[in-house]
């Protein structure tokens, strides 16, 4: 941590002059369409053009749409698996390029923009977010750099960089009182950036898969710079946000039907919900965990309805008792999956009722927000509806003017 500290007083003798941009209302882009290995995308360049691959299929149309119905800016998930792939030369300036252009295509829609470094779990194949944090770091340190010294060619009071979406480890850290390694690596990555980039506005994070209380672990005074916001990610209560979610594991992945808030779950509803959770489990996995989901049910029934928003009260602990203004606040992520990989949904006034209480109590606390996501399983707009546009209930939930 002092080496970093350090250097970042070498870079900045002061605060930056410059000021974080103001955020309000967002939305986040998708991540890929074609969820790809990066062997395979190397093999075929097409792939990566454009890059990131949602332009494929969003247009100026539906970016001009979100604009029109409230938000003010998007955060723009992109991978840096490519480009950390490719090394420094020819190619991993086109995808520099690229996501300059991504980004000018939103700035084009009266859109900001938070360009978010979004990697994935690429297991065994090199360039995930595990090797992020191991042996690529110095690549990827440098490569943050380069991004930055692009991205500080364009209007500062629209723009921002997120250097690293949820950090999967230091949970020790932040729960078990083990010496963190975040803080002084993220303040690297922050010198990297001020190095090329003095006055692009950058979003920190805590560790731990981002979580408030990862948040309020880290102490601000580690990072000598005020052009920041400070973001966290938003999705309790768990089991109803993630219900069905076939990338996580159980019991969330076997439940599904589970109403929202907890206090409307019924005596009849948690024993079928139960039961069709270890039928599920016993059909994947050979064998079921009774005790597991029967836990986990339990304990959803016995949270109070205000769940909803105890990491929100977190993160704004935290920063009223550094001297943060709330507004530099970012709940950079929240939303459910309501429709599963079977195509099942549950009832949408579940879904829209907890992005209403979420959204609610962010903006009760001034703090800005982006909604995951766009489209899909967990998106807030209709593939079929013109221009994505949303519908009126859905406006009501996020607060939105709309105008449809």
């Amino acid at each position: 941590m002092l080496r970093a500290v350090l250097i970042l007083a070498l870079i900045l003798p002061g605060a930056a002059l410059a000021e974080p941009i103001s955020l309000k209302r967002g939305v986040n882009l998708g991540l890929w369409n074609d969820w790809l290995s990066l062997g395979e995308m190397l093999a075929r360049p097409e792939t990566l053009a454009p890059f990131p691959d949602w332009r494929r299929d969003v247009t100026p149309a539906m970016l001009s749409a979100l604009a029109k119905q409230g938000f003010d800016h998007v955060r723009m998930p992109t991978d840096p698996g490519p480009l950390l792939a490719y090394g420094p030369g020819v190619n991993q300036d086109r995808l520099i390029a690229e996501i300059r252009a991504a980004t000018e295509l939103s700035l084009e829609a009266s859109l900001k923009v938070v360009v978010d470094l979004h990697p994935v779990n690429r297991g065994e194949e090199t360039g995930g977010i595990e090797d992020i944090l191991d042996s690529l770091w110095p690549d990827y340190v440098a490569l943050v750099g380069r991004l930055a010294a692009d991205l500080a060619t364009l209007p500062a009071d629209r723009v921002a960089l997120e250097l690293l979406n949820e950090p999967t480890f230091d949970c020790e850290a932040v729960y078990a009182g083990a010496p963190p390694r975040w803080p002084a690596m993220q303040a690297e990555l922050l010198a990297a950036v001020r190095a090329r980039a003095p006055d692009l506005t950058v979003v920190l994070t805590g560790a731990c898969w981002g979580q408030a209380n990862a948040l309020a672990a880290l102490n601000p005074a580690d990072f000598a710079d005020d052009n920041v916001l400070w973001t966290f990610h938003s999705y309790e209560p768990f089991l109803f946000s993630h219900q069905g979610a076939s990338w996580s594991g159980a019991p969330e992945k076997y439940v599904w039907n589970l109403p929202y808030p907890p206090s409307a779950v019924t005596d009849d509803q948690a024993a079928g919900i139960a039961a069709a959770a270890k039928e599920a489990m016993a059909a994947a996995e050979g064998a079921t965990d009774d005790a597991l989901i029967d836990k986990a049910i339990a304990d959803y029934r016995a949270y109070p309805d205000s769940i909803v928003t105890t990491e929100i009260d977190r993160a704004i602990a935290w920063a009223d008792g550094h001297g943060i203004p709330r507004d530099r606040l970012y709940l950079g992520e929240f939303g459910a999956l309501h429709t599963n990989t079977q195509g099942e949904t549950y009832p949408r006034d579940w879904y829209l009722a907890f992005l209403a209480d979420k959204r609610a109590a962010a903006e009760a606390a001034g703090l800005s927000w982006a909604v995951l996501s766009h489209v899909g399983g967990m998106g807030i707009a209709s593939e079929d509806a013109p221009d994505r546009r949303l519908d009126r209930d859905t406006c009501r939930a996020l607060g939105l003017p709309c105008g449809n």
